[in-house]
């Protein structure tokens, strides 16, 4: 762990937390409050805060269009996912494989940052993300040229297309601010992508961008065939 942190943990228990998902706790005894979805929660608005607070520096002469869209792609759930296996998370995770989650390892990351937060504050937090995940994981350059609007694409091929569409809340697990909200695409009827998240819209966005691999549609907002 000390090899991914770049310190050593003061709290173990709360990164041994962090690794522990939803599916897993379900096979060991249903134990209310032992997953890390409030870790993720947490880590979900430090991770938020603390990139856009980054590319508030580096980009001093860029809008808020600009910042607001490349944060979006450096916390969009496929590039948590792809980082988090980039850095070894995927040994620590304890979760219930006949369950399994496409986002688990995304998952995992946001609340590893949680964990960081609460065991080392927020600079121990800012120096993680900055130093052992934007540094030399990240490549803003690339990742400037990156599409991430998955809703919008979805929508246009849609109205191109003649065929209705529709992002149907289908399911809310825990409470409050810790509530998680699953959404699916319907296309004419059909189902297609399905994603959850603790906020609506960032779910919808989820599902957008499953549905758009689903579909083969390419960059230019064309099927491939």
């Amino acid at each position: 762990m000390a090899r991914i942190l770049g310190t050593f943990p003061r709290n173990i228990a709360l990164y041994r937390l962090a690794f522990k998902h939803r599916s897993y706790e379900q096979e060991s005894e249903g134990k209310l409050n032992t997953n890390n979805e409030r870790l993720e929660f947490l880590g979900d608005a430090v991770l938020g805060t603390i990139v856009a607070h980054h590319l508030f520096k580096i980009f001093p002469y860029k809008d808020e269009g600009f910042l607001t869209e490349m944060r979006a792609k450096i916390v969009s759930r496929e590039h948590l996912n792809k980082l988090s296996i980039k850095i070894g998370l995927e040994e620590y995770v304890k979760e219930n494989v006949e369950n399994k989650s496409k986002s688990i390892y995304g998952d995992a990351l946001e609340a590893l940052i949680g964990a960081i937060y609460l065991d080392r504050g927020y600079n121990g937090a800012s120096r993680f993300i900055i130093h052992r995940l934007l540094k030399y994981h990240i490549d803003i350059d690339k990742l400037e040229t990156t599409e991430t609007n998955f809703k919008g694409k979805l929508l246009d091929w849609c109205q191109k297309e003649k065929k209705e569409i529709k992002f149907e809340l289908v399911g809310e697990i825990g409470y409050g601010y810790g509530k998680k909200h699953e959404v699916q695409v319907i296309i004419d009827g059909k189902t297609y992508g399905k994603a959850m998240d603790f906020s609506k819209k960032k779910a919808e966005k989820r599902a957008a961008e499953t549905t758009i691999k689903l579909l083969g549609i390419n960059g230019e907002g064309q099927q491939n065939e």
